[in-house]
């Protein structure tokens, strides 16, 4: 059975960790069909949908929210610290969203590994 955009979406949400609003279940709707597309055309030849099981909604997933992650991050002037008077308070620091981003693609492309198509290297043809 092929994956469906709404089962991406609904893994994406699991992931995510926090509540949405309309506007970004909307963008991150766009991104989890981008996201199958993209892994659609990256498949090795003889490699269908079923074969990747649930890995390849998982890496859409973890691909749109890798998207979404660096738009939250931008989009809202996310506040690292905060103090008034006595009183301060101050965010945990850890990846930035950028490194977030890049290690959930680095994890899609990990799990997708068996059924994608290496497109990372090439060699090109230099005259001696």
């Amino acid at each position: 059975m092929a994956v469906t955009t709404e089962e991406i979406l609904a893994a994406a949400r699991e992931l995510a960790g926090r509540a949405m609003t309309d506007g970004e279940e909307k963008i991150l709707s766009v991104l989890c069909a981008g996201g199958l597309g993209a892994w659609r055309g990256r498949l090795r030849e003889g490699v269908t949908e079923e074969d990747c099981g649930d890995a390849l909604t998982v890496a859409c997933a973890w691909g749109a929210l890798a998207a979404m992650e660096t738009a939250w991050e931008h989009g809202a002037g996310r506040v690292v610290s905060f103090s008034a008077g006595d009183l301060s308070v101050r965010e945990t620091e850890g990846q930035t969203a950028e490194e977030s981003a890049k290690a959930l693609r680095r994890q899609a492309g990990r799990l997708m590994a068996p059924y994608a198509r290496d497109e990372g290297f090439a060699f090109w043809e230099v005259e001696g």
